[in-house]
């Protein structure tokens, strides 16, 4: 039995946590033990834990300050994010791997599993058996020489910013890396996405893995709606309520935790309203076009049951994955913040009447899933095995 510590740092989406229940539900059975260390320890219900600890991962301090700071640009890349979440910040860098050396050297386990989480990686590397899971984006090549620029403007000095980097690494008493996006090395690389998801296609050496759990099955079929998956950050005087109104269309919405002022606006603009995640096969059936904010895994999940897509999106992930729908011909974008009812309504009337889309994303779904890519999680469980 080995003891494994699972990580997560960054990103947002519930996807991030109910990838890792998944992973500790097969280490669990295989005889194993499984330990949580989460961004958001209310990710997770004691149930999905499963009798496992769940632990507070560290959090960088960036993640919790709240008072106004000067606008920012768009970050263009990687390494702008990580200065953001205090990679710019030596003393930063050495508290947060200090906090997870803490948490190593209480857990003893034998092996991590890290979820976008870099200061965890620098805190075990050369210590532990580490794995790195992540989507395309969370899960860098950490060969690259630099992280490139996503969106085609300069991003910030990166030979500065690896600089401050190795200073809290040796404040840190940790050995120093030799470029940024050595930040994500680990003994295993798990990047689950499809090719055309991955922001690093042309740096990638390995093979990518299976985004989707084994048994995925959905097939669409005859239904008109539009689901739509948004975000619990969404407040009730959203234009995507108003534009999702105005289009006429039928309209069914999830929204995690959402609030109830959240709620009446979407059932006062005549939608329908799932308090709980429906599943896939179900909105397949009664779907004829997603619209989300681009969370990775629903992004996959619509690929593979043949559904087309838009995203409404808020940051730089999921503006990439908008990007990809439109430029395979399964879908579109739209940043939230720029969404006009009137003009959304629309546009989302359009899409939703296109047949051309319909029929290249129901021929293209079965060719997602049956790709030979491998499964991160049975690696994983081998490795644990292994140690």
């Amino acid at each position: 039995m080995t003891r494994v510590l699972i990580g997560w740092e960054f990103g947002a989406n519930r996807g991030h946590a109910d990838r890792l229940v998944r992973l500790a539900d097969r280490l669990r059975v295989a005889g194993h033990d499984p330990v949580f260390a989460l961004q958001r320890i209310d990710a997770i219900s004691s149930e999905q834990a499963g009798g496992a600890p769940v632990w507070q991962a560290p959090l960088s301090p960036r993640l919790l300050v709240t008072v106004a700071k000067p606008p920012l640009p768009p970050p263009a890349g990687m390494a702008d994010i990580l200065a953001r979440l205090g990679m710019d910040d030596s003393a930063l860098v050495a508290a947060v791997i200090g906090g997870w050396k803490r948490i190593l050297d209480s857990v003893r386990p034998g092996l991590v599993v890290a979820d976008f989480a870099p200061f965890l990686l620098l805190a075990a590397r050369g210590r532990l058996p580490t794995v790195l899971l992540g989507t395309g984006f969370s899960a860098p090549p950490a060969e690259m020489a630099a992280f490139p620029s996503l969106t085609g403007q300069a991003g910030i000095d990166q030979d500065g910013l690896l600089v401050r980097v190795n200073e809290g690494l040796a404040l840190a008493g940790r050995p120093p890396v030799a470029a940024l996006p050595a930040v994500f090395s680990a003994d295993l690389v798990f990047a689950e996405t499809f090719a055309e998801l991955d922001p690093y296609a042309g740096e990638r050496r390995g093979a990518l893995a299976r985004p989707l759990p084994e048994g995925f099955d959905a097939v669409p079929g005859d239904g008109e709606e539009v689901f739509v998956y948004a975000p619990e950050r969404l407040g009730a005087d959203s234009p995507l309520w108003k534009g999702l109104a105005r289009s006429g269309l039928a309209v069914r919405v999830h929204v995690p935790r959402a609030l109830p002022a959240v709620r009446a606006a979407i059932e006062g603009g005549g939608m329908g309203f799932e308090p709980q995640p429906l599943p896939l096969p179900l909105i397949a059936q009664r779907s004829r076009l997603l619209l989300s904010h681009g969370g990775h895994g629903f992004v996959c999940a619509g690929l593979a049951a043949g559904l087309p897509h838009v995203v409404f999106h808020f940051d730089l992930e999921k503006h990439l994955h908008g990007r990809a729908l439109a430029r395979v011909g399964l879908g579109g974008h739209v940043a939230l913040a720029e969404i006009q009812p009137e003009v959304f309504a629309a546009s989302l009337r359009r899409v939703h009447a296109d047949q051309a889309l319909s029929a290249r994303a129901r021929a293209a779904g079965p060719g997602f899933l049956s790709r030979p890519q491998p499964d991160a999680d049975s690696a994983i469980l081998a490795l644990a095995s292994d140690c």
